[in-house]
């Protein structure tokens, strides 16, 4: 699934969100609350086997699913569901994944909201990589209604609903995040990107050049700036940009795009 007009390229949606979210380095709650001052011996016991079972979830998803499934025989419950989850997300189920992660979210007796907005929050970006952009939005959503308009958050749902042709929406959302943050260069290219969606390049320039005034060197905004300048005539400095992310960062998402687009150029 590709955001693309005029025979732009700018990189899968998918890849923007495995960028966002290393599975689940921003959004440890239960290892949180596991490792709270005052812990019991078992609780720490406890707190160690879920680090150590979502460091192999990162490192070897498929010998973390065994790991957790015995785990939660012996005892593990909602620490060895989490990490279950996660492995399947880094073995490409993400749908399962997201599954598991909402039935998690449903079924906690972890008290307060944040635990299960984060993994809501968790399993609309699931859903998003597995294509399921109904389900991304609802999850999303319902994180949002129990923890508040959180940043992140935000930008989540954005794309969810930038990926599903709703910019007016991801703007809305990515007003809210960009005035908690005015120098928030994923939310700025993000914008950038709705606003040359919705053909209103002005805006698009406007906040690219806000995004690259903060991050000079960050890839999607320079492939982002390329698409813009292209769309306005300028396909000197749309090559210039494009070049540059395939300078600096060969291997990356939007590296492929760059060159997609600068071989889109000769063929026109």
């Amino acid at each position: 699934m590709a955001w693309s007009r005029q025979g732009l390229c700018i990189g899968t949606l998918y890849a923007v969100v495995l960028a966002a979210a290393t599975w689940v380095s921003g959004r440890p709650a239960l290892a949180q609350q596991t490792q709270a001052p005052g812990t019991t011996d078992a609780l720490a016991t406890h707190a160690i086997a879920y680090a150590d079972c979502m460091s192999q979830a990162r490192r070897a998803p498929e010998k973390a699913l065994t790991i957790a499934n015995r785990w939660e025989r012996e005892g593990g419950d909602e620490g060895a569901r989490h990490c279950r989850a996660v492995a399947l997300m880094n073995t490409g189920a993400y749908a399962e994944a997201a599954r598991q992660l909402e039935s998690l979210a449903a079924t906690t007796n972890r008290p307060g909201k944040r635990l299960k907005g984060e993994l809501l929050a968790q399993a609309g970006q699931a859903w998003l990589i597995a294509g399921r952009t109904e389900s991304a939005l609802s999850a999303q959503t319902r994180a949002l209604a129990l923890v508040g308009p959180e940043l992140e958050l935000l930008l989540d749902r954005a794309i969810t609903l930038a990926s599903a042709g709703a910019y007016w929406k991801a703007i809305d959302d990515l007003n809210d995040a960009i005035d908690q943050d005015s120098r928030h260069a994923g939310a700025l290219v993000l914008r950038a990107t709705a606003w040359r969606k919705l053909k209103n390049l002005d805006l698009a320039r406007d906040d690219i050049e806000r995004a690259i005034a903060v991050s000079p060197d960050r890839a999607d905004a320079l492939l982002e700036r390329g698409n813009i300048r292209s769309l306005r005539g300028d396909k000197g400095g749309a090559v210039a940009d494009w070049e540059a992310v395939i300078a600096g960062h060969p291997t990356s998402p939007a590296a492929d795009a760059a060159r997609e687009n600068l071989e889109k150029l000769k063929v026109n």
